[in-house]
């Protein structure tokens, strides 16, 4: 089975050093961005990562990225719409329901209120369901 990684799911396999559970796998360009801003608000923000600690993280969010399929949403803008009226959700996270359902793949999270939200219609998982 072919996977979908949202942030949430590729910034835990990151801090629990399971980076090889990402390789070959897909995710959305909004990723990168969203990895950006975990990793500067818990620099910036809550101070629970020093400047230097921020900058390894972000290097190894660029390596990760540069080994899975990231996909864009360019051109699917009114089919990811439609997909957030009919789960009642953000854009955001219809974009990953979207491309799970349209490419078959299931979608990895960690983001318990969105599983609940697109099942059954989307098959979604957690990263410790997917290590078993």
């Amino acid at each position: 089975m072919k996977y979908l990684f949202d942030s949430s799911a590729i910034f835990r396999a990151i801090k629990e050093n399971k980076i090889e559970l990402l390789n070959g796998s897909y995710t959305l360009e909004l990723a990168r961005y969203e990895l950006g801003n975990i990793i500067w608000k818990d620099h910036v923000l809550q101070s629970t990562l020093s400047k230097q600690e921020a900058q390894i993280i972000a290097r190894t969010v660029k390596h990760t990225l540069a080994i899975m399929e990231v996909l864009q949403i360019a051109g699917k803008e009114e089919e990811i719409l439609d997909t957030a009226e009919e789960h009642k959700i953000t854009f955001y996270d219809a974009s990953y329901a979207y491309f799970a359902k349209e490419k078959h793949l299931q979608l990895i999270t960690e983001d318990l209120r969105l599983i609940k939200k697109i099942s059954p219609t989307i098959t979604a998982l957690t990263l410790k369901d997917i290590e078993l």
